[in-house]
Formats: C-alpha cells, sequence, structure tokens
C-alpha cells in the first residue's frame, strides 16, 4: 500500500478506552467509539444522527449515500441503530479508507460499500433514481471543502438521488458571517427552488457570530414533522434551529 501524502493518526479517547480520534494533518477529522457506536462525540455529528432518528420508524432500514468517510462514524450509527441498511460510503483517500478499515473494522455482516473516488463523479455516475433515503455531505480536506460543493450542478446531482421523503443532509464548516453556508444553501435553491431548508447548530454559529459547525437539511418533499422540535430540544445546547421565514432572513436578510 503507497504511503499517504498526509498524515494519519488515531488518537485513544481520554474520556473512554474504546473511543478514537482519527486525526489528519494534526486537525481532528472522526470520532469512533468502537463500543458504542451510538456514542457520538462531535457535536455536529450528533445533531446529525437526530436527523437520522427521524427517518421514517423507529429501526427502520435505511438506503443511505455517505459523501465523504472519514473513520466511518455515521455509517456505524446507522448500522447499530438501523440494522440491514444499506450503506455506500465514498471516501477520496484510498489510504485513509484503507486504515480506518484495518484499525477500526467495520461491523460484521454490516451492508456497507466503501467506494475510492470523488464525490462530484459519484454524484454524475450514480443512476437516476438511485432512491436513497440519506445523502450526507461531510467532504473536508483539513478545514477546506472543495468548490464544487457549492454548485448547483453538484447539489442539484445529490438532490436527484434522493427516494421519495428523502433529505439531503450538508455538515457546514463555517466562518463568522455564514458565508458558506450562504453560498450552499444557494446552490440547493438553484437546482430546486422548492426545496425546503433547516439549519441547526450552536446558537452563536447559526447567529453567525462566531465559526462552527452548522447541520444543512434540504428536503425536496418536504420536512419529517417534529424534526425542528427535535434538533432543538436533544441539542447539543446551546442549539439554535432556524427553518421558513426565520431562515431566510439570517441567510438573505429583509427583502
Amino acid at each position: 500500500m503507497p504511503a499517504s501524502p498526509r498524515r494519519i493518526e488515531f488518537e485513544t479517547d481520554v474520556f473512554s478506552s474504546t473511543g478514537f480520534t482519527l486525526l489528519v494533518d494534526d486537525v481532528a477529522q472522526s470520532h469512533v467509539d468502537r463500543a458504542d457506536p451510538t456514542r457520538l462525540f462531535f457535536e455536529y455529528v450528533r445533531r446529525i444522527g437526530h436527523v437520522v432518528d427521524a427517518m421514517g420508524l423507529p429501526g427502520e432500514p435505511l438506503r443511505v449515500l455517505h459523501l465523504g468517510g472519514g473513520a466511518m462514524t455515521l455509517p456505524r450509527y446507522v448500522e447499530a441503530t438501523r440494522p440491514d441498511s444499506q450503506q455506500l460510503v465514498v471516501e477520496i483517500d484510498g489510504v485513509l479508507a484503507r486504515l480506518v478499515q484495518d484499525r477500526l473494522p467495520l461491523p460484521t455482516g454490516a451492508d456497507i460499500a466503501v467506494r475510492v473516488d470523488d464525490a462530484a463523479s459519484v454524484v454524475v455516475e450514480l443512476p437516476g433514481g438511485a432512491s436513497f433515503d440519506l445523502v450526507i455531505v461531510d467532504l473536508y480536506d483539513r478545514l477546506d471543502a472543495p468548490a464544487f460543493v457549492e454548485t448547483g450542478v453538484f447539489m442539484g446531482g445529490c438532490l436527484g438521488l434522493l427516494a421519495d421523503r428523502g433529505l439531503l443532509v450538508v455538515n457546514v464548516a463555517d466562518a463568522a458571517g455564514l458565508a458558506r453556508l450562504r453560498a450552499q444553501a444557494r446552490a440547493i435553491a438553484r437546482a430546486d427552488p422548492g426545496t425546503d431548508l433547516l439549519v441547526a447548530g450552536d446558537a452563536s454559529v447559526v447567529s453567525g457570530a462566531e465559526e462552527g459547525n452548522v447541520v444543512l437539511v434540504a428536503a425536496p418533499r418536504g420536512l419529517p414533522p417534529g424534526l425542528a422540535g427535535r434538533l432543538a430540544a436533544l441539542g447539543p445546547h446551546p442549539a439554535a434551529v432556524l427553518e421558513g421565514d426565520r431562515l431566510d432572513f439570517a441567510l438573505w436578510g429583509a427583502c
């Protein structure tokens, strides 16, 4: 196996003997607890977990496309909470994907396929009507996202892979001011102006006052009932959830 141009490390969790943090070039990218894959350590990942929990009936299997693999925290969570789910993980770094599976093997018997490829290419190549219940986008090199995540072509491709009532969920790591969130929300709106949007995150980040991660949810056929309330109630706190007119005002200001 060729050496990776990036430094990849697994750091033992100081809070749990079974937890590991994946660091790439000294940047914490993912956290996994081998003994309890439902333990989601990063705040934005916990919020995405709440979205997963809001889909369909509790425990119902889902079809999930993960664009960006990391340590495969969310595929493990989906398998633990919704056995028999069908999942496809797309990770551009083949060395990283192999090291993660060697050090932190995926659950035995889980239907989790790992494809080493570029997410933008995969979105175009997958057949229309692929019918994923969830498409989760978490694409970062250190703290930078690829430019294509801010294009209508990419976001439209992701929306086109959703089943009826399916959701697109995007991790947006942003600076104060929410410029990246606005760009990605604009790309979704260009691709499908009728798509419902929701944003959840730390209150100081959602307000634009501080840098951090927010979760952007796009629902071409409507958000799941009670999703906003679930995200607000379950946190992590302090939590803020915006949708509808309040989100429009936060993103675009007064018209």
